[in-house]
């Protein structure tokens, strides 16, 4: 694998964690004095961790298909519009991502040279 798509993955995942979990950790330091219960901001922490992995994975995994081949971008776009929809339409994440997935490969399979 490219050093470049390596260094790239880790900076997405460290700016995605950051913007996640730097607000709430500040909001949660900011309300310290009205009830303690425990290290919240490690339980938010662990709730960002799997964000942030998530988007790195993604765009390391999206980003060596789409520079070999930058005209199956309509492929990838249909798929995020799908997993986009699905997910704020149901709040399942699994079943949009799986249907995004089957999206993907279909555009991706079957429109060759889409725009």
């Amino acid at each position: 694998m490219n050093l470049e798509i390596i260094l790239v993955g880790i900076v997405v995942g460290i700016a995605n964690f950051a913007s996640r979990f730097g607000p709430l950790f500040f909001i949660q330091k900011n309300h310290q004095n009205k009830q303690q219960r425990g290290a919240v901001w490690l339980k938010i922490a662990l709730g960002s961790i799997g964000i942030a992995a998530i988007s790195s994975m993604l765009v390391v995994a999206t980003l060596p298909p789409l520079i070999e081949t930058p005209n199956k971008s309509f492929a990838m776009l249909v798929g995020f519009i799908v997993l986009t929809g699905l997910y704020f339409k149901f709040k399942k994440i699994v079943p949009a991502t799986l249907t995004a997935a089957l999206a993907y490969g279909l555009v991706y399979t079957y429109l060759p040279n889409a725009f």
